[in-house]
């Protein structure tokens, strides 16, 4: 385990003093608050006026997923402090990124765009200038401007540092550093001056992989040795893991979640301190904090670590709203985006935004909260040669996934690291595969039941699988135990695992799930709801074509940069 680390003693004092009695203690005891759900239907909540106040917090944990907060139903006390918070804050219960991606994901918070329309997707490109930013635009409203984050993915060369009087980017070191990050915060407040209007942006990895909290928190979620042969908790293992280069038990994925609670846990703690500095500061009674995150995290839901697809566990976030008028506390049913979060602070500050964001105010939620399910929210990927898309939508009283991914295919077919899964309609699947470097058996499962046994070659062969009569689609899967890496076997620079490579099938997936029923979208509808499939993806098709505004430029990483990236498990 890394060491505790440097601590900011003004920052964190009591932060250990509050976490103190749960040190050490075989099973953490509940929180002395019960946990805070979504809001149950009732009679119409009251808002209330959200007047413009002197200062602007945004709090961006990444890979704050909400489902493993207490405010939003999770049993395990990772988050005492935000739950304290909810009951007199504005909790957005259906807030969703829109894509799984700390680059984009921020850049969205910025701009209030879609990532189609501003394009900066990792690892290189930057925000192109015409493109106005969140603190450009209140820093020409005469705001006093200051951000603080910890590189990686949020470094300031990407654009994120445009519009910021007073910038730090420090590369992530440990976990510890949030510490650090929140107390140039709390040291910038002490320097705003009576009648200045400001605007701060901090943003920690904390929580993010590589998974390595504080001793004092680990034993609160894992208080004995890892699981025999549980991986390094970090972004190079689990980027193998989803390759196809290493295989994890289930222990070890609850080895993993514990030390992200710990994570969380920590983090809620830090957060404890930092509004109690905002209160000593004075600035509390005229300051409106939002606190959210850029994408939430996966344990193996739909069998990937850390983020990399389009389901709840990567994209459902908080949205917590802190306002001093506020004296209740409000839930909303009402569906949020990132993109919505620079167009609320314009219209919370009085600031007239840019023209044309995709973004809408949420503002209006304040004054009269929708506590029912009502809205849309569109998210996208692009990762692991995968494009997909997801369109979230109340319909009925029920919130509502619909997705379409592809596979981005090579000239002469798609490459599979021991398993894939797509549609196909009958009568018949037809196809062609090559096994990689030795042949190979494949088995081939529709709708989840075994239909035959491929025997693959080294050379091309064509292939038939009968499908079960009638219209409409089945889900084939094609999966061998083994894969071999071409770097491993001098015959190439590639790393990913490869069993057999594909041509001819489209190889798409569109699925939908009930979220309200089964939130963490296990169980696919699309073959019994195919008529309310069909409808939403229409809808995705027509509602959410986005283009892009203005190309964004490319930039060299430094080695500073790389290696910053690489401790994150961005790049390998």
């Amino acid at each position: 385990m890394r060491p505790l680390g440097r601590l900011l003693p003004a920052l964190f004092a009591s932060a250990v003093a509050f976490a103190a009695a749960g040190c050490g203690a075989p099973a953490p005891a509940p929180p002395a608050v019960p946990a805070v759900g979504p809001a149950p239907a009732g009679p119409p909540q009251t808002g209330f006026e959200p007047a413009p106040t002197r200062g602007y917090i945004l709090i961006s944990i990444d890979a704050l997923r909400a489902d493993h907060l207490g405010l939003y139903g999770y049993a395990k006390p990772t988050s005492p402090f935000l739950d304290e918070l909810a009951r007199r804050a504005t909790v957005f219960d259906h807030a969703f990124a829109q894509v799984p991606s700390t680059l984009p994901s921020h850049m969205s918070m910025f701009t209030g765009l879609y990532p189609g329309e501003h394009g900066v997707f990792p690892p290189s490109s930057v925000l192109a200038p015409e493109i106005r930013t969140l603190p450009e635009i209140l820093l020409h409203a005469g705001f006093r401007t200051a951000g603080h984050t910890e590189g990686g993915y949020v470094q300031g060369g990407y654009g994120f540092a445009r519009g910021f009087r007073e910038w730090t980017d420090t590369p992530y070191a440990d976990d510890t550093d949030v510490e650090r990050t929140f107390g140039r915060g709390v040291a910038f407040l002490k320097t705003v001056q009576p009648g200045e209007r400001f605007f701060l942006f901090l943003h920690s990895y904390t929580v993010h992989d590589p998974y390595w909290p504080p001793e004092k928190y680990r034993q609160m979620f894992w208080p004995g040795p890892p699981p025999p042969g549980a991986g390094e908790p970090s972004g190079p293992h689990f980027a193998a893991v989803n390759g196809g280069l290493a295989e994890v038990t289930p222990a070890a994925v609850e080895y993993y979640k514990a030390l992200y609670d710990a994570s969380i846990r920590y983090t809620d703690d830090v957060l404890r301190q930092l509004f109690a500095d905002l209160e000593a500061s004075g600035l509390a009674a005229d300051t409106t904090v939002i606190l959210t995150s850029d994408h939430g995290e996966e344990f193996l839901e739909h069998g990937k670590l850390v983020h990399t697809q389009i389901y709840p566990e990567c994209l459902h976030i908080p949205l917590i709203v802190v306002h001093p008028a506020q004296r209740e506390g409000l839930r909303i049913g009402r569906l949020a985006q990132t993109i919505d979060f620079a167009p609320t602070i314009y219209d919370l500050a009085g600031v007239t935004p840019p023209a044309g964001l995709s973004g809408k105010s949420l503002t209006p939620q304040l004054r009269s909260p929708e506590r029912a399910l009502s809205g849309e929210a569109y998210a996208e990927v692009k990762v692991l040669r995968f494009d997909g898309q997801a369109l979230f939508a109340a319909r009925d009283g029920k919130l509502l996934q619909a997705t379409l991914a592809a596979a981005v295919m090579e000239s002469d077919g798609h490459w599979v690291s021991k398993e894939t899964h797509f549609d196909a309609l009958p009568p018949a699947l037809e196809f062609r595969a090559v096994a990689f470097h030795q042949p190979r058996e494949i088995a081939a499962l529709v709708d989840g039941k075994p239909a035959t046994t491929l025997q693959l070659e080294t050379d091309w062969k064509s292939f038939r699988l009968e499908l079960p009569g009638g219209a409409r689609k089945h889900l084939v899967t094609l999966t061998t135990p083994g894969c071999d890496t071409p770097l491993a076997l001098g015959v190439g620079n590639d790393g990913r695992c490869l069993s057999f490579k594909l041509y001819g099938p489209p190889l798409e997936r569109r699925e939908l799930f009930d979220l309200t029923a089964d939130p963490l979208a296990a169980h696919d509808l699309s073959i019994e709801r195919s008529d309310l499939l069909r409808e939403l993806l229409a809808r995705l098709a027509s509602g959410y074509a986005h283009q892009l505004r203005t190309a964004p430029a490319d930039q060299a990483l430094t080695d500073e940069q790389i290696k910053n990236l690489r401790a994150l498990g961005y790049l390998q």
